[in-house]
């Protein structure tokens, strides 16, 4: 037997290199395969749970392992105020909304990114303005005037397995899906967009095109250190114009005045393995630039900024974690310190909510709220002036909305959510007697 030569040793070594590294190859592709199989199972699982027409006959599946995930939803709040209110009468508003999310990592391979671009249209009476004359809508789809308008425009971008996220593009301050700044899960358990789905101080006292389904051109960066915390900035075009129903959310100019958002939170017990119960608590602050006319005043000020904490915990656990069955209590405070400028200096909102309050019920929810906002003393003073002159004038003291709801999942995507709402000082006048409005919150996810 001769022995092998050197060259010959050298290729067989090589051959078993190659097929060790072949077998490897083919083990991990099974390992992708398996886990793309596993993904796309784990999607059209939670297509079912979470739509109203599920999967779309595997259509929404065979969408989302190339990045697309489509989303429809429709929000319509029939509600009435058979009491007080400046007078009494029923409404329906609505707002449709469509969404197309493209993943760059299943459509391009590059790990990270998302293409957002969003659609929606308000439709309908809005009873807040039509009848009760309050402040903080009644109904959930009143966050804009009727008409058709572009909602989103956007690019984010994630890096060191998201521990930093940058964003860019045409979006709001809040979120239709997830969060941005001063969210909480809890909010949207509310109809009264006095809760649903920021605090609505915000952007009373800094009103431009921030709030969903309003858009602006905006810049927002947000870095994680740890899980526990994070840093949050961004910069908005604060043009007024943006938002006019008639520009449809197309007025893509750089007029100003910018906005400046910070936030930073703190996440309590929820890494795996923690064994307390998870909370939440965010603090943050804005500044709009330019000025604006005083109250009372022919002068020009620019103190247009303030201060908000929002903060949720969870204090009972019903059954498991992996049910989401539990009782949270949740509340914010918004701080605009010049009255001059800001017409809601003082506001808070806090309540609790119940997730999957019965056993034989574990999607629905009961939700109990209030929501209080202080009108300006100098905004108030101006209007006594006023009141001189025009007696139809009423000053504006303090306006005051309880929220009592209760939400069915009548099927996965169909939920309905009867509530009352009793509106004090509506408008924060004493003079208008309290309003109750009584309704039902619909939405509908396709």
């Amino acid at each position: 037997m001769t022995r092998p030569s050197h060259t010959q040793a050298r290729c067989r070594q090589l051959g078993r290199t190659f097929a060790l590294l072949f077998g490897v190859s083919l083990v991990a592709a099974s390992d992708v395969a398996a886990q793309a199989t596993k993904d796309a199972a784990a999607a059209e699982g939670k297509f079912d749970a979470n739509y109203l027409f599920g999967d779309w006959g595997g259509a929404r599946t065979a969408l989302w392992e190339h990045g697309i995930d489509p989303q429809f939803l429709l929000i319509t709040d029939p509600y009435g105020n058979p009491t007080g209110g400046k007078e009494q009468g029923f409404a329906t508003y609505s707002m449709f909304c469509a969404d197309l999310g493209i993943h760059t990592e299943r459509a391009f391979d590059h790990p990270g990114g998302k293409f957002d671009v969003g659609f929606a249209v308000n439709f309908g009476t809005e009873l807040s303005q039509d009848y009760v004359g309050n402040l903080f809508p009644i109904q959930a789809s009143d966050v804009a005037t009727q008409g058709f308008r572009l909602t989103n425009l956007s690019y984010t971008q994630a890096f060191i397995e998201n521990r930093l996220s940058i964003r860019g593009g045409r979006f709001s301050l809040d979120a239709l899906y997830g969060e941005e700044f001063a969210g909480s899960e809890y909010f949207r358990a509310f109809t009264s967009v006095a809760f649903n789905a920021v605090p609505f101080a915000i952007f009373d006292n800094a009103p431009g095109p921030f709030g969903y389904p309003a858009t602006t051109w905006g810049a927002r960066v947000k870095i994680s250190p740890a899980d526990e915390f994070y840093l949050m900035g961004g910069v908005y075009d604060g043009n007024p114009d943006a938002d006019l129903a008639e520009n449809h959310g197309l007025d893509f100019s750089f007029e100003g005045p910018p906005l400046g958002v910070g936030e930073i939170g703190f996440r309590f017990n929820q890494k795996e393995g923690d064994a307390g119960l998870p909370g939440n608590l965010k603090f943050g602050g804005y500044v709009l630039g330019g000025e604006v006319v005083e109250f009372g005043s022919t002068d020009e000020g620019s103190g247009r900024y303030g201060f908000y904490v929002v903060g949720d915990q969870m204090l009972v656990q019903f059954g498991s974690p992996s049910d989401n069955r539990h009782l949270g209590i949740f509340g914010s405070v918004v701080v605009a310190p010049d009255q001059e400028v800001s017409p809601l200096p003082y506001f808070f909102n806090g309540g609790l909510v119940a997730y999957g309050p019965l056993e034989s019920r574990p999607k629905d929810f009961l939700a109990l709220g209030v929501a209080y906002g202080a009108f300006s003393a100098d905004l108030r003073s101006a209007q006594q002036a006023a009141q001189i002159i025009d007696p139809s004038v009423q000053p504006q003291l303090f306006e005051m909305t309880i929220e009592a709801s209760y939400g069915v999942q009548v099927r996965p995507g169909l939920l309905l959510q009867p509530g009352m709402q009793l509106i004090i000082n509506p408008s924060g006048s004493p003079d208008v007697d309290p309003a109750l409005a009584l309704g039902v919150n619909a939405v509908i996810s396709f």
